[in-house]
């Protein structure tokens, strides 16, 4: 996929959460005064992105979290810190959008595509490459205005 190389426009970086707020589910392992970005449920296993309801370049956070079976087992950052730096958004012409991330040498990519299922591609570190794809059910919340909008705000935007 081509990124498109863009700052964004007005209806974006303008969005409230007053305005958007109905677009987002609530994901298990969020906690209720986070909006759940994106999430993934496959059987007892659920991956959601969580996020602070505001944010800029210095304060808020994202954390990628996943669980099995109701228990938290991985969360990436540890800590409640702003993102510049860790993650990284990227919105296509195509409407898709993913966001990314490395740990330990394993790289992450929340993918939502816009008229089809999303998924998480998780690649192992070393020459050997390996790539697990897992597949989830239709999201579309990173494409939300409001996301768009904290994730320049975050200053993970691609182009930022």
């Amino acid at each position: 996929m081509l990124a498109q190389a863009h700052t964004p426009v007005a209806s974006i970086t303008q969005a409230t959460l007053d305005q958007y707020r109905d677009q987002y589910g609530q994901s298990p392992i969020c906690t209720k005064d986070e909006l759940t970005l994106w999430s993934c449920e496959t059987g007892k296993r659920v991956f959601s992105l969580c996020s602070s309801q505001t944010a800029t370049r210095t304060t808020g956070y994202l954390q990628y979290r996943a669980s099995s079976a109701g228990k938290v087992t991985f969360t990436y950052p540890a800590t409640k810190v702003p993102p510049l730096g860790l993650f990284k958004y990227d919105s296509y012409p195509n409407g898709n959008a993913s966001i990314e991330f490395t740990n330990k040498g394993y790289h992450y990519s929340l993918v939502d595509q816009l008229r089809d299922r999303s998924s998480i591609v998780v690649s192992t570190p070393g020459a050997s490459e390996k790539e697990t794809e897992i597949t989830c059910g239709p999201n579309q919340t990173l494409q939300v205005n409001y996301t768009m909008r904290l994730m320049h705000d975050f200053g993970v935007w691609a182009d930022d």
